[in-house]
């Protein structure tokens, strides 16, 4: 076999692997092939500049996943096609930060990136995987701007009592507070812990007022607002959902509605476990 034809069995060869180079298919098929060996050889890939997926673990639905959804919900985003970013308050929520960045690690064995704005008070934890946004996808979460796309809790929360809880109190950690409603009388000021609860999605809005009204907690549901009034209320809110966010916790020990039981509070407000 002279030169020639070895080069045109050579080029029959590759075209029959990889596809005419000249075609959409045929780069479109070169490109699944290089890809596939590149993810087989990260090392490799990282030398000659090309970008691989990230490994992440996929959890199954639990309550971790479920509040960690509600984190999403609430203060979370997914802009473009490979990341998703949780924006909080660098100061009133210097330990959830570190919560949230420890449960992400724990559920998609990923590591995030916290990084304060330049302005504001706003601190951001930014995770890059183009796999856990297709996941957080497909478990429900949608991507765009979530008050025009007025998005919901997915169905496999609502539909799961212990999802439910899970989700809400990922969503009252991030979007919701407690604030001092005072009053006077007989000459003496008092006061006591109120629940507010804002979002501007109206099925978020639907769905906490009626995870709240399931374990019969009085709450209302005003314009952008879930409200609970009644301080043995925001106690029974406490005592059956939690929370993770040592700012709601730190409020409810500071309050003189704590009557000597704080540390079984703080116990039930620790991570929920499966």
């Amino acid at each position: 076999m002279n030169f020639l034809e070895r080069c045109r069995k050579g080029g029959l060869k590759r075209v029959e692997l990889h596809g005419n180079p000249g075609t959409a298919q045929g780069r479109a098929l070169g490109g699944k092939r290089s890809a596939r060996y590149f993810k087989k050889n990260p090392l490799l890939a990282q030398q000659l500049g090309f970008i691989i997926r990230k490994a992440i673990k996929y959890p199954g639905r639990s309550i971790k996943l479920a509040e960690f959804i509600g984190i999403m919900l609430g203060d979370g985003h997914l802009p473009g096609t490979h990341q998703l970013t949780i924006t909080l308050d660098a100061q009133k929520d210097s330990q959830y930060i570190l919560y949230v960045r420890d449960l992400i690690r724990d559920l998609f064995n990923i590591e995030s990136v916290i990084r304060k704005r330049s302005t504001g008070q706003g601190i951001d934890v930014i995770v890059s995987s183009s796999n856990l946004r297709d996941y957080l996808i497909k478990q429900g979460l949608r991507t765009g701007h979530k008050v025009r796309n007025q998005i919901d809790v997915p169905e496999w929360i609502q539909r799961n009592e212990r999802y439910r809880l899970a989700c809400l109190k990922g969503l009252v950690d991030t979007d919701g507070g407690l604030y001092k409603h005072r009053y006077l009388s007989n000459g003496k000021t008092y006061h006591y812990l109120k629940f507010c609860f804002t979002n501007y999605s109206q099925p978020v809005l639907r769905f906490v007022l009626d995870a709240l009204c399931r374990v019969n907690i009085k709450a209302y549901l005003s314009h952008h607002h879930v409200s609970i009034y009644s301080a043995s209320e925001v106690r029974k809110y406490f005592d059956i959902v939690g929370s993770s966010n040592t700012k709601h916790i730190n409020k409810i020990i500071d309050s003189n509605n704590a009557l000597g039981e704080v540390p079984e509070l703080v116990e039930r407000s620790r991570l929920l476990s499966d």
